[in-house]
């Protein structure tokens, strides 16, 4: 059975972003600086337990203290907040940029390929690496099978929001990439942006109500959070899905405008 191209892309990107030296080193970045943030709120956590023994008036149990908030939903909103921002565009940035630099695009653009086909396959393979970064999250759970009992259903639905908002970062990464032709300048940028689609709603506290309400109906951020939080929201997920296709159509708009002008 013949594979479609686009997979065939998928999985040859995948593989150069993954089994490359540089590729291997940006993997074990995220991986040593998730398992710093899961190190970091499970301490927190510990001082946390440790604080309601000593007074026992504090609330603890499904209430109060409770390891999927604590930790599950921390660690997600750290990766989410912070360590995607920064990694993201480092799996991204060499998809367009560097075929456009090199002078390789216009050859891939020759062959009986599709521009839509050309783009999954991209998209793809940074996903599918990105996938291979969130293999770490395996080993944390089993860290917390070990020592406690979580909420399983409610981490599995903070690992979608999370998979979602990553796969809305490599999507808009990707479209930056298809619009420069420096890998370098792909990746500030694309940090930059996503910097901002994170950020920008906290910045308008003091717009208008219709405006605080318009943005805060198109914040990422806080769709995010609300997935992360073990709380399953079809309008979150539908909207973060949403957001990721129309900006793969405008990079499929954008990589026919770069074709044009060869």
């Amino acid at each position: 059975m013949r594979l479609p191209s686009s997979m065939h892309i998928a999985a040859r990107e995948a593989q150069g972003l993954l089994w490359s030296p540089s590729g291997a080193l940006i993997v074990g970045s995220f991986w040593v600086s998730a398992g710093l943030i899961f190190m970091l709120v499970l301490s927190r956590f510990r001082e946390a337990l440790i604080l309601t023994a000593r007074q026992p008036n504090l609330q603890a149990g499904p209430a109060g203290l409770h390891i999927n908030d604590w930790v599950i939903a921390e660690t997600f909103n750290y990766t989410g907040g912070v360590l995607l921002i920064l990694f993201v565009p480092l799996l991204t940035m060499r998809s367009f940029a560097e075929e456009r630099r090199t002078g390789n695009l216009e050859l891939l653009m020759s062959q009986p390929l599709s521009g839509s086909d050309l783009l999954i396959g991209k998209v793809g393979g940074a996903f599918l690496a990105l996938i291979g970064c969130f293999s770490i999250f395996l080993i944390q759970a089993g860290i917390l099978a070990w020592i406690t009992t979580p909420d399983w259903p409610a981490a599995l639905v903070g690992l979608l929001g999370l998979t979602l908002t990553g796969f809305l970062f490599v999507s808009f990464g990707t479209l930056v990439s298809i619009l420069t032709r420096s890998p370098i300048e792909a990746a500030v940028l694309s940090m930059g942006g996503l910097l901002i689609l994170l950020t920008g709603p906290n910045m308008v506290s003091s717009a208008p109500r219709w405006l605080r309400d318009a943005i805060e109906f198109l914040s990422v951020e806080s769709r995010f959070r609300t997935l992360t939080s073990g709380i399953l929201d079809m309008g979150d997920v539908a909207f973060l899905l949403g957001a990721s296709l129309i900006l793969l159509a405008v990079a499929l708009r954008g990589l026919d405008l770069v074709r044009w002008q060869g």
